[in-house]
């Protein structure tokens, strides 16, 4: 598990910081990865890894990304020490009636966004990504349940 701690945590330092990277940026970031896996299975340059890397439970770095994201953002909405200025960034859903039944289900309202730079900015993606996830996933009590919610998720996307 050297390339866990090693390479891993290099891939995953403040990647939720810097959410617009572009899809080149990204796919290297992905070889790399998958480099990495080759290194630990042994296997040749061209063989496939996506199944080596679900027996690894590893998450493509896109996903690792959005957990990352959506992570950070749960602790935002959650914890009672986070800053005010990130919070009051992120508002529930509550205006009518079918409104108020999302903020029940945890919605978050998106921000209007008119360019493409704010498209692609930490509060817009975090918000894209929190609504598109079950309301169970929404709910869990603790980080570390979420953490788990989410990444298992994730895998089973992979797995379809």
């Amino acid at each position: 598990m050297l390339a866990n701690s090693l390479l891993l945590s290099i891939l995953d330092y403040a990647d939720a910081s810097y959410p617009n990277l572009t899809k080149d940026q990204l796919n290297k970031l992905e070889r790399l990865q998958n480099l990495a896996i080759r290194f630990i299975f042994c296997l040749r340059k061209f063989d496939h890894v996506s199944e080596f890397r679900l027996k690894l439970k590893w998450l493509p770095i896109r996903s690792r990304r959005n957990l990352h994201i959506l992570s950070l953002l749960y602790c935002v909405l959650f914890n009672p020490k986070a800053p005010s200025y990130l919070k009051d960034k992120f508002e529930y859903i509550r205006n009518n009636m079918e409104e108020l039944r999302a903020s029940r289900s945890l919605m978050l309202k998106l921000p209007v966004h008119r360019t493409k730079f704010y498209a692609q900015s930490f509060t817009v993606q975090a918000i894209k990504l929190w609504n598109s996830l079950p309301l169970h996933k929404r709910k869990a009590e603790s980080l570390s349940i979420f953490k788990k919610y989410v990444k298992d998720h994730y895998l089973k996307l992979e797995t379809i």
